[in-house]
């Protein structure tokens, strides 16, 4: 068992859990209900009522793991509904096998695969339990009398609809999700990410991190002599070359107008010397708009614990030495 698993957007173990249980519970249930009905085929009582027994049980763990918000991976999670096929399979025996009404109770548990499964496992389980349907061709002398093979040629077609399009309408859910996300964690003019996702970088990193901040010397006047829109382009340009040189699990935010930072998780000083010298090179080779001949940057940093514990103390021992910087730069004029 493992903590929820947020690096995999199909992960949804807590929305699993509480529906397989719920689906065991209401299978086991129901099944119980079913028995004590006029009609219902009692043969194999006993097994019926072991079987029945296990859904309940099954339900009922996997509300408990829904509760404590522990869930199983997705792997681990496909090892064991896979376990479940052969219970499946003995219910419908232990039910009267090509006259079972647990029948119509597959469809659910064929929804529940190719909605919490990605395809390359949906598409495998939904076939085992549609095989699980046809298993009493096997056993089942009557199954041959009662057309029971074209209905189990008619069943694996709706299950392949069915799962097709579950699956599709996953992938519209996540493709609409990851965008929403990247709507909250990105600037929309630069795509680099935004104040709330650097705040949060900030304070994860707190504990041993380098934070670099700079901003552009008389990016004011481009936009008074050029227009905000050269101004938007030269912001964009500049995003795009700093992008290039940072890592992959470093922080590059635009957390004001032409405001920047970036948090290196574990740096220290010589990260930042090193953050802020390829950040230089990366400006200075920027693509820029006609008429713009090049923009100059003040730099920053601050690290912590040495600058800083936490997340605010950090940014403003860095925005003090920043403002400084440009302090000295202007007496220099």
């Amino acid at each position: 068992m493992a903590a929820l698993h947020p690096d995999d957007p199909r992960d949804e173990g807590a929305l699993a859990d509480l529906t397989s249980g719920g689906m065991w519970l209401a299978a086991g249930a129901v099944g119980l209900a079913a028995l004590a009905l006029p009609g219902s085929d009692r043969e194999h009582l006993g097994w019926a009522l072991v079987v029945a027994a296990l859904s309940l049980g099954w339900g009922a763990a996997s509300l408990v793991l829904w509760r404590t918000r522990r869930t199983m991976s997705i792997a681990v999670r496909a090892a064991v509904t896979v376990a479940t096929a052969p219970v499946v399979v003995a219910a419908l025996w232990a039910t009267g096998g090509t006259t079972s009404f647990l029948q119509p109770l597959l469809a659910l548990t064929v929804l529940f695969v190719a909605y919490f499964f990605p395809p390359r496992l949906a598409w495998p389980l939904a076939g085992l339990f549609t095989l699980s349907y046809a298993t009493p061709l096997v056993y089942d002398p009557a199954a041959h009398e009662s057309a029971y093979a074209a209905r189990s040629l008619t069943f694996a077609a709706a299950i392949a609809g069915a799962t097709a399009a579950m699956q599709l309408l996953k992938q519209r859910l996540l493709r609409a999700e990851a965008h929403q996300r990247g709507m909250a964690q990105r600037d929309p003019l630069t795509g680099l990410y935004n104040r709330r996702s650097f705040d949060a970088a900030l304070e994860h990193s707190a504990g041993r991190a380098a934070l670099v901040v700079f901003d552009f010397d008389s990016f004011k006047a481009i936009n008074d002599e050029h227009g905000h829109p050269v101004g938007d382009a030269v912001l964009r340009a500049v995003s795009a070359a700093c992008q290039q040189v940072v890592r992959e699990d470093d922080c590059l935010a635009r957390i004001g107008g032409d405001e920047f930072a970036v948090v290196a998780a574990r740096g220290g000083g010589v990260a930042a010397s090193r953050i802020v010298e390829a950040l230089e090179q990366a400006i200075a080779g920027a693509d820029l708009p006609a008429g713009i001949a090049g923009v100059q940057a003040s730099f920053a940093w601050a690290v912590a614990p040495e600058d800083g514990a936490g997340g605010a103390e950090l940014l403003e021992r860095a925005d003090q030495r920043l403002l400084y910087r440009k302090r000295l730069t202007k007496s220099a004029f």
